[in-house]
C-alpha cells in the first residue's frame, strides 16, 4: 500500500511539472504569435484597445476573456455577436479623427464613380431616350450628343458635397453607437438604455445609422439638387458654384428645406443598411480569421463585407433615389412627357403654345413611377453604389485604424 501511494505520489509530481512546463511553452508560444501578429490584432472584433492593453469584449456565446491588444490608442468594446466596435470614451479628438476618415472616406470614393451617377441619372430622368441601351450604350450617347465633358458633369459638387457628408455622417454614426451600447454606467451596471441597446443589438445599429444619416443629409442636401439639375438639363449651370448659386435664387431655402423628405427616402435607408452590414459582417469575419492558423490580409477580410453592405444598401434605397432623381429632375424644353410632371391640357402656356410641364407631388411622383419605375436603373445603381462602398468602407476603415495607432 506504501508503495502504491508513493508511486501515486509521484505520478502527481511529473504530471504536475509536465502541465506547468506545458503551459510555460504554450505562453512562450503564444507571445511570439500575438507580437508577430500585432497587426491583425487591430482588426480583431474580439481585441480591446486601451492604455493598459485590458481585453473587455466577449466573444459570441462565451464569456472568456480574449487575447489583448497590443497598442495603445483606440479603447475598443468588442460586442461580437453583432460586431459593433464601440469606443470606451468619446472626445473632441476621437470625433475629429472619426470625422477625418469620414470626409476622406467620402471624398475618395464617391469623386471616381461621377460617370456611373450620370449614366444612371440620365437614364432615370430621360427613361425614353435611353429605353433598351445598357450602361456602355447610354455613356457613349451622352459623349457624344453632349460631349466628353458632360460625362463629370456633376464632380465639383460631388467632391465637395460627400467630403462633408462623410465628416458627419461616420461621426455621428460612431458617436451615436457610444451614447445608445456605453450609456451611463454601461450594460454591467444594467443601465436601461445600455441593456437596451446590447438585447437589440442590430436595431440600434440601424437606428445610429439613420440618425448620423438624418443630420449628414443636411449639408448634402443642396449640393446633390444641383448636381441632378445639372446632369438633367446641360445648360443649367456652367459648374457646381453656380449652379448652386442659381439653385438658391430660384427655389429659396424654404424650396431647398421642402425636398429633404425625398432626399431622405434615399439616403438615410442607404445609410442605415450600408453602415450596419458591414459592421456586423466585417467583425464576424475578423472574429473568425483569429481561430485560425494563418493570418488573412485585411483586404480580405474588407472587401466581402463592403459587398454585401453595398448589395443591401443599394437595394434598400433604389426607390429613394429614382424619387430624388425624378423630383429633382428637368423637364427639358419640348419635351411632350416627362417622369414627375404633368402636362395638363388648358393650363398655362409657353411662348411655342405648348403646355407647361406642372410638378407632382411626392406620393403622386411613387404612385406614377409603380414599383417597376422605382427600380428603375438599378443594375446601373449597383455597379455605381458597389464601388463606392468597397473604396468608402475600406478607405475610412484602414484610415481610421491609422489615426487611432
Amino acid at each position: 500500500m506504501g508503495g502504491l501511494m508513493a508511486s501515486t505520489r509521484a505520478f502527481a509530481s511529473v504530471s504536475v511539472g509536465s502541465v506547468g512546463h506545458s503551459h510555460r511553452r504554450a505562453g512562450a508560444s503564444a507571445a511570439k504569435p500575438a507580437a508577430s501578429r500585432g497587426a491583425h490584432a487591430r482588426w480583431s472584433a474580439k481585441a480591446a484597445y486601451s492604455e493598459t492593453g485590458d481585453v473587455i469584449g466577449r466573444g459570441a456565446g462565451s464569456g472568456r476573456a480574449r487575447r489583448p491588444g497590443s497598442r495603445s490608442g483606440l479603447h475598443v468594446v468588442a460586442l461580437t455577436q453583432v460586431g459593433a466596435t464601440i469606443p470606451a470614451a468619446l472626445t473632441l479628438a476621437s470625433l475629429a479623427k472619426y470625422s477625418a476618415a469620414g470626409g476622406l472616406g467620402g471624398l475618395v470614393s464617391h469623386t471616381p464613380s461621377v460617370p456611373l451617377d450620370v449614366i444612371k441619372t440620365k437614364l432615370q430622368t430621360q427613361p425614353e431616350k435611353y429605353k433598351g441601351m445598357d450602361m456602355w450604350q447610354i455613356g457613349t450617347e451622352i459623349v457624344r450628343t453632349e460631349g466628353i465633358g458632360s460625362i463629370f458633369t456633376g464632380a465639383g459638387t460631388t467632391a465637395v458635397g460627400f467630403t462633408l457628408h462623410g465628416v458627419f455622417k461616420y461621426s455621428g454614426f460612431e458617436a451615436l453607437k457610444f451614447m445608445t451600447f456605453k450609456h451611463g454606467a454601461g450594460y454591467n451596471a444594467g443601465d436601461a438604455i445600455a441593456v437596451f441597446s446590447q438585447d437589440h443589438r442590430i436595431q440600434t445599429l440601424l437606428f445610429a445609422g439613420a440618425i448620423a444619416e438624418l443630420f449628414a443629409t443636411l449639408i448634402l442636401c443642396p449640393l446633390e439638387q444641383t448636381k441632378i439639375k445639372m446632369i438633367s438639363d446641360p445648360n443649367y449651370a456652367d459648374g457646381w458654384v453656380s449652379g448652386v448659386k442659381r439653385l438658391i435664387q430660384e427655389e429659396g431655402v424654404e424650396g431647398i428645406v421642402s425636398t429633404l423628405p425625398v432626399i431622405w427616402t434615399k439616403t438615410i435607408p442607404y445609410t442605415m443598411f450600408q453602415l450596419a452590414t458591414y459592421d456586423v459582417t466585417s467583425s464576424a469575419l475578423r472574429s473568425w480569421a483569429n481561430g485560425q492558423s494563418f493570418e488573412p490580409p485585411s483586404i480580405a477580410l474588407q472587401l466581402p463585407a463592403a459587398l454585401l453592405a453595398a448589395v443591401i444598401a443599394s437595394l434598400a434605397s433604389q426607390p429613394g433615389d429614382t424619387l430624388m432623381s425624378t423630383f429633382n429632375g428637368e423637364c427639358p424644353d419640348g419635351a411632350e412627357e416627362c417622369p414627375g410632371f404633368d402636362f395638363v391640357e388648358g393650363e398655362e402656356l409657353d411662348e411655342d403654345g405648348r403646355c407647361i410641364p406642372k410638378r407632382r407631388g411626392l406620393l403622386e411622383t411613387a404612385m406614377g413611377l409603380g414599383p417597376g419605375g422605382l427600380m428603375l436603373g438599378w443594375k446601373e445603381r449597383l455597379a455605381h453604389t458597389s464601388l463606392i462602398v468597397v473604396i468608402q468602407l475600406t478607405v475610412y476603415d484602414d484610415i481610421k485604424r491609422a489615426l487611432f495607432r
